[in-house]
């Protein structure tokens, strides 16, 4: 399946769902899921890709406590992989992915 997808239909567990969505909320940014993740043919293993649509703070605060893989993705500075790669887009159209969007309901009601 080419395109947009449900966290289900990409196979992302019910948690991992969660802690985006927490992420994408907590830093008010779009957070997409692409690459295995988003295609579900990941391995237990697979690094996380991830396209963050907020500013450099945003993406920092987010980057913490969004799931990550135990290999692959960025390299540190210690030369150890991250299991995680943060993009800033664009996304590449027709491409599998699994958009989390910050649900920001809770801070309008808050400042009427």
């Amino acid at each position: 399946m080419r395109g947009v997808k449900t966290w289900p239909e990409a196979d992302i567990s019910p948690e991992d769902a969660r802690r985006i969505q927490n992420a994408a909320d907590r830093t008010k940014q779009i957070i997409i899921v692409v690459g295995s993740r988003a295609n579900g043919t990941s391995t237990p293993t697979s690094d996380w890709d991830y396209i963050m649509l907020g500013n450099s703070r945003q993406r920092h605060s987010a980057r913490s406590s969004v799931p990550r893989g135990t290999s692959g993705g960025e390299i540190n500075s210690l030369g150890r992989e991250t299991g995680i790669d943060i993009f800033t887009g664009p996304l590449i159209s027709g491409e599998p992915h699994v958009i989390f969007e910050p649900n920001l309901g809770e801070a309008n009601e808050s400042s009427r």
